[in-house]
């Protein structure tokens, strides 16, 4: 039991913010913060592993990442697309010729440790942390769970159980003062939804909105090549509950980037649309 005052003080982090690397975003103030539980959650293949794996590169802080629901072999393409600027198809061609073509690009990456279980226990979570503890010294600042349904839980209801990983993620991110991003789906009734824009709060499945500091949700636009973003959930600065204001992203996801709406984002958009273009005329 302490007062206040002792206890900000024996904080360490105090919810301090994690780098910014989309600065649209940063705008809009939606930051990761250290010791706080923030959730990304989309329909399938609306790029949530590869908004998480991108920001882990860029962010550059000591990292575990729980890749339960992407295996190895798409990772390496993915990271090594996106720091060679090769398409996925080349990276994967070059390492089927080579193993080691690209061990140069992914060394700048070693800030990032994988776990590539398929169904991790939160006991093996757990475990994984001391483990990286116990090697570098220190905690990692941000862990990444990709993603919640992964995990196997307790309980044998869904709901239930989902509810009970989330509740001992808080904990986790409280007791080693990182960031936990943990990915998540929306319900399928919104995945098809007309609406253009990200899918609203309640959308999320197995409604476990109580706990997360921050919740974005995405929605991939194929034409444009944008990837919207909504903070449907901000504790530390302004969201919307509807998703329906959100920072638009432009995305090449066969270069695996994702960029502010700038000069660099406008290449990587034209460069998807004109290869999307280039295989419809072949």
């Amino acid at each position: 039991m302490l007062n206040l005052n002792r206890a900000w003080r024996g904080s360490i982090t105090n919810a301090t913010p994690l780098p910014d690397v989309w600065k649209d975003l940063a705008q809009k103030q939606i930051k990761f913060r250290r010791g706080q539980v923030c959730m990304i959650a989309a329909a399938p293949n609306a790029g949530k592993s590869m908004f998480a794996l991108i920001y882990a590169i860029k962010a550059k802080v000591p990292t575990l990442f729980f890749s339960a629901d992407t295996d190895i072999a798409t990772v390496m393409m993915r990271a090594a697309s996106h720091l060679s600027g090769h398409s996925q198809l080349t990276v994967e061609e070059g390492l089927s010729n080579n193993r080691h073509s690209y061990d140069r690009h992914l060394g700048s990456m070693d800030n990032i440790q994988f776990v590539f279980d398929s169904s991790p226990s939160l006991d093996d979570i757990e475990l994984e942390i001391k483990a990286y503890v116990e090697l570098f010294g220190i905690p990692p600042e941000l862990i990444v769970i990709d993603n919640l349904m992964n995990v196997v839980a307790e309980s044998d209801n869904e709901w239930a159980g989902l509810r009970a990983i989330m509740v001992d993620l808080h904990d986790m991110a409280r007791k080693t003062e990182a960031c936990v991003m943990v990915l998540h789906h929306v319900s399928e009734q919104t995945e098809y939804s007309r609406e253009n824009k990200p899918p609203a709060r309640r959308a999320i499945h197995g409604k476990v909105s109580q706990l997360p500091a921050l919740i974005l949700t995405l929605l991939f636009d194929p034409r444009d090549k944008k990837l919207m973003v909504a903070a449907v959930k901000n504790r530390f600065g302004p969201h919307t509950a509807d998703g329906s204001d959100f920072v638009s992203l432009f995305v090449n996801y066969s270069l695996c980037q994702i960029s502010d709406a700038d000069a660099l984002g406008m290449m990587y958009r034209r460069d998807a649309v004109y290869s999307d273009r280039q295989v419809q005329q072949n």
